[in-house]
């Protein structure tokens, strides 16, 4: 589930939230160890609840996915209905291109749902917390198999968290500093096991959010399916880089950047980065790379993968020299 404003408000649910909340940003110190999902009750005994037996619940956004804060169990849950209100034709067009064009999984709505359950498992196998999961709880009116009911999460996201003045640089650059080699970890076993799903297809920095002092992930409704992980390691890096610079702004783009090559701890893993935006091994991924950086004028823009593709080499060089 995802989740997403200035700094000093609270984050804002959009259509790709699912568990949003306002709170100081004050995590506790993040661990590189396998931990548990956040907090909730536990129970695996079966139940089977009504919607429509929730009148006091909260539509948190409906487009592409419906969500729904509901209480649940002392306390809160978020429906995640993977239905939507988009037309079923549109599911069908984008499944074929994710399937036969761009080489992702399906976008089926019980494909996304089958998908992100089995990642949030795989991820939490290897110790990367995720929204909890109740897996136990039926709903007797939405679609079977089209819906998961998750802890509602009140933590702050990353692209929040990173842009509020009212915690100290300092603070948040430790922030960064113990992050990254949870990143590199993910990357490391993703590697190990060639196993595209530890990748994230939407990462960026809208996708992590800190809470009682771990790093929480969401969102894994869609992954690649490539068996090429490094490639896919690269991509998730630009990504995130990218985001940094469209989030934060010049002078917190160099400063995380920066902590970046410092604090990644694997330079070589850390090259896929400009590996997968200009000197792809795939021939015609490279050449194609080129005419789209040549030609495309939305790719001349600062913070375009390739530009910073290239930054990242210019650092990494630097810091090679020094």
């Amino acid at each position: 589930m995802t989740a997403s404003s200035p700094a000093a408000e609270p984050d804002t649910p959009t259509q790709d939230s699912g568990h949003s909340s306002a709170g100081a940003p004050n995590p506790e110190k993040p661990m590189d160890t396998p931990a548990a999902s956040p907090a909730a009750p536990q129970s695996n005994k079966p139940q089977t609840l009504r919607l429509a037996d929730f009148p006091e619940k909260e539509h948190l956004a409906g487009h592409g996915n419906w969500l729904y804060k509901i209480p649940f169990r002392d306390d809160y849950a978020v429906l995640k209905i993977y239905f939507g209100n988009r037309n079923p034709l549109l599911h069908w067009k984008k499944s074929f291109g994710n399937l036969f064009i761009t080489g992702r999984t399906g976008h089926l709505p019980r494909t996304r749902c089958k998908v992100e359950v089995d990642c949030v498992n795989l991820w939490e196998k290897h110790g990367f917390p995720c929204f909890k999961m109740y897996p136990e709880v039926k709903f007797s009116d939405v679609p079977e198999g089209g819906y998961m009911l998750f802890d509602y999460v009140p933590g702050i996201h990353f692209r929040t968290y990173f842009r509020d003045e009212t915690v100290s640089l300092e603070e948040r650059m430790e922030t960064w500093e113990k992050w990254l080699p949870i990143w590199h970890r993910r990357h490391k076993i993703a590697v190990e096991l060639t196993e595209p799903r530890l990748i994230h297809e939407n990462g960026d920095m809208k996708h992590v959010m800190l809470w009682k002092g771990d790093f929480v992930n969401f969102d894994f409704e869609i992954t690649f399916r490539s068996k090429d992980i490094r490639d896919l390691v690269g991509r998730e890096m630009l990504a995130y880089m990218r985001s940094i610079g469209k989030a934060f702004g010049d002078e917190m783009y160099d400063r995380m950047m920066d902590g970046i090559i410092k604090w990644y701890p694997d330079k070589a893993l850390l090259m896929e980065a400009y590996i997968h935006g200009i000197e792809n091994r795939n021939p015609v991924m490279r050449f194609f790379r080129l005419l789209d950086r040549t030609f495309r004028s939305a790719n001349k823009k600062q913070y375009s993968k390739y530009n910073v593709a290239f930054d990242l080499k210019r650092r990494l060089d630097a810091a090679a020299l020094n």
